[in-house]
């Protein structure tokens, strides 16, 4: 069918979405830019009724082309619809989402405005949103830079949906959809927005990622499947071979990406994949990252337990990857920092320092003889649980002049899988000043002992005050943190 005058293709994969996706053909229909759109929906191999409700919603308009991709993935379906447009500018939207009816219309007027090859628009996810990296470039006005390299993280904006594109850019540099895989979607945005001669970012609401809430939508099952894991790997393998056709500093950017997106699935690999399994992943990763500074590994991942499989891989150490509690060492303090201890050089300090040490309060209760006990529990960010109970430990009370000595008693077992070690302070209330004392867990390491504030689970401050012969003793919170407070005391 001709659709001269069009000028945005929308590109429409689907595959069994019945249940979503009268909703979303509807939110097409509304946009107010849908007259000058080319809407090309592509089944992919439905058995429910989503062919039926395309095929009414084809022959309501005439702008609308309904065609089939039995064989393959989205991917696949993507690729036979961008074959098929004929117009400046496409977009690519999933058929169990909600777009905005000004979306389109947003879109189109800043690509056109700005004379972008890639315009990016603001996304949210329903029914929970989710704050991205690259959202803080957003702001009230239309934001145009002429690179990715400019800003930088908007290199991990991987999906399709929040974009438009210029068809030329991609049909130029022989930008495809990754086939029979997931991610697909990455084998376009990252090269487009790589490649891209002028960005632009625009602060308008252009698409909802919905949740599903099933268990089918592709991140309720991101870590849990094999197939994920090989997909994932050669993905970043295609887009690493771009290297060699880019600036250094966009080649600075993609590793941003190479690094971020690839922390999660090594992090978890152990879990999920065969030992023989997480060789091969292990061999081609090592592959993957060389040459990769610490730096930027550091940078570019969450903390030190998503740091230290990148530490593993430029060491070739795969016992520290698969098994690290057989492979690490104690951690150790240097001023007011605390490291992994692991056998390695100057080059591995960015990766084994350690972010946090999340300690709480838990309770406490009365001890003998008047005393009271506090209770907590810790864990250190990059060190497995079974290593905690290595750890000595003490209580300092700021402000009382006071540091006990505390009792680890090891890791935790409990049905809230919360993980962690537990441990307890005995303290005689005679031997504070009445007052309120920060509450600080002491890690004592080989190097200097280093402290970390304590935080108060919820219950705590509940608590009524532990009343001794020698005083009356409670935890309270100011703010996060907790607060040791004797009430009173008695010689």
């Amino acid at each position: 069918m001709s659709q001269a005058g069009r000028d945005v293709t929308v590109v429409v994969p689907f595959r069994d979405v019945q249940n979503f996706f009268s909703e979303f053909l509807a939110s097409v229909a509304a946009q107010t830019a849908f007259s000058r759109a080319h809407v090309i929906l592509v089944d992919n191999g439905s058995t429910d009724h989503s062919v039926g409700i395309a095929s009414e919603f084809a022959a309501l308009y005439p702008n609308v082309d309904l065609v089939a991709q039995p064989h393959g993935r989205a991917g696949d379906a993507r690729n036979t619809g961008m074959d098929m447009a004929a117009t400046p500018y496409i977009v690519f939207w999933d058929a169990d989402d909600i777009v905005p009816e000004r979306s389109l219309e947003v879109l189109r007027n800043t690509i056109v405005k700005t004379r972008a090859t890639v315009v990016v628009g603001r996304e949210k996810q329903v029914p929970k949103p989710v704050k991205a990296p690259w959202h803080k470039y957003f702001g009230k006005n239309v934001k145009t830079v002429d690179s990715v390299v400019d800003i930088p993280d908007l290199i991990h904006s991987a999906s399709c949906w929040n974009k438009i594109f210029d068809l030329d850019l991609l049909r130029s540099q022989g930008i495809r959809f990754g086939t029979a895989t997931a991610f697909e979607d990455a084998y376009v945005s990252i090269p487009a927005l790589l490649l891209a001669e002028r960005i632009s970012l625009v602060d308008s609401p252009v698409y909802e990622y919905r949740r599903r809430g099933d268990g089918t939508s592709v991140m309720d099952t991101l870590w849990d499947l094999p197939q994920n894991y090989a997909d994932q790997l050669v993905m970043l393998e295609y887009l690493a071979a771009m290297r060699e056709q880019l600036t250094p500093y966009q080649q600075e950017t993609l590793e941003r990406f190479l690094i971020r997106s690839m922390q999660g699935f090594l992090l978890r690999a152990p879990r999920v994949l065969s030992e023989s399994e997480c060789r091969q992943l292990f061999e081609r990763c090592r592959a993957l990252y060389w040459g990769i500074t610490s730096e930027s590994i550091a940078r570019s991942t969450n903390d030190t337990r998503h740091r230290l499989p990148y530490l593993a891989l430029h060491f070739g150490d795969f016992d520290l990857f698969y098994r690290p509690a057989a492979v690490l060492g104690q951690i150790f303090g240097r001023e007011a920092d605390l490291y992994v201890d692991y056998p390695g050089t100057s080059w591995a300090l960015p990766l084994t320092k350690v972010t946090s040490v999340p300690a709480r309060i838990e309770g406490i209760s009365a001890g003998d003889g008047g005393s009271a006990v506090v209770h907590g529990r810790f864990s250190v960010n990059g060190i497995p649980d079974e290593l905690l109970e290595k750890i000595e430990l003490q209580v300092w009370f700021e402000r009382s002049g006071k540091t006990l000595p505390a009792v680890n008693h090891g890791q935790v077992h409990d049905q809230a899988g919360q993980g962690g070690a537990a441990f307890s302070v005995t303290l005689d209330p005679r031997e504070f000043p009445a007052g309120t004392f920060p509450v600080r867990l002491v890690l004592c390491t080989r190097g200097r002992n280093v402290s970390r504030p304590c935080g108060v689970s919820p219950g705590v401050v509940q608590q009524p005050p532990v009343a001794g012969f020698h005083g009356l003793t409670r935890i309270a919170a100011e703010g996060s943190d907790a607060r040791l407070v004797i009430e009173s005391t008695q010689a």
